[in-house]
């Protein structure tokens, strides 16, 4: 990494975010929701069931993607603790995690200097990405992922945009999150009551859902493939990994 990356961390805007001025305040509210419940519950994010679905997500990334241990630069969007990143960290030179939550970004920080990882290797830096364009410094990215979060954002064609636009010529954006099953009931019911005040989206996605969106952030070469399976409260859910690429500027 060049050096005059280093000082990302300054040039992101700390605390709560505040979205562009054409948001509706219905989204402001679920953003403003979302940063006090992950403050208030990052203590308790690692439980084990967490740690395996990151594990077969970052097994899922890698299959479609082709790190590069030696050059791949990643952005790890709502990054939580940093589970997602610490699957991809051998398989790439430099990962960013950004969040929205400082209490995340402290938790996964710490983590990253209890492993002894260099902060120029990986950090976190707690901003929203969607609130104001180019808050890393110029910094592009070869991939982009954003995992298990999309169900908790307003608007998921704004996020794509915004996460389009941190990736190099030719970069990948991974996105994994809940399958919309055939009964979209059963999903409602793995979300807790009160919950839509943090799940914009409690019925999961389907295909057709994201393709939309990535191909409206003009991404290339769409791709949707299960990532994992599991069971919560006894309903059988479904995870999906979908990917675009940027498109190379012809000459």
């Amino acid at each position: 990494m060049a050096e005059h990356h280093h000082d990302v961390q300054h040039h992101c805007h700390h605390g709560h975010p505040h979205g562009p001025h054409h948001v509706h305040e219905d989204q402001h509210n679920l953003t403003e929701s979302n940063t006090k419940y992950f403050d208030e519950h990052a203590h308790q994010y690692n439980d084990p069931e967490t740690h395996e679905l990151a594990r077969r997500f970052g097994a899922a990334m890698i299959n479609a993607y082709p790190f590069n241990e030696d050059s791949t630069l990643v952005l790890d969007y709502a990054c939580g603790t940093g589970l997602i990143s610490q699957e991809l960290a051998a398989h790439a030179k430099c990962i960013v995690g950004v969040d929205i939550s400082q209490s995340m970004v402290d938790r996964y920080n710490q983590s990253v200097a209890n492993q002894g990882i260099p902060h120029e290797e990986m950090r976190a830096v707690c901003c929203d990405l969607t609130a104001t364009s180019n808050q890393l410094d110029g910094m592009k990215f070869d991939v982009v992922v954003c995992a298990s979060s999309y169900h908790h954002f307003p608007s998921i064609e704004e996020v794509t945009k915004a996460l389009a636009s941190y990736l190099k010529p030719g970069g990948s954006l991974l996105v994994a999150d809940l399958m919309k099953p055939s009964s979209v009931e059963s999903t409602q019911e793995l979300f807790p009551t009160g919950a839509h005040s943090i799940v914009a989206h409690r019925g999961g996605f389907e295909e057709a859902d994201i393709k939309a969106v990535f191909e409206g952030a003009g991404l290339i070469n769409f791709a949707f493939v299960t990532a994992g399976k599991a069971k919560k409260q006894g309903h059988p859910i479904q995870f999906f990994l979908a990917s675009g690429t940027k498109e190379v500027a012809e000459a």
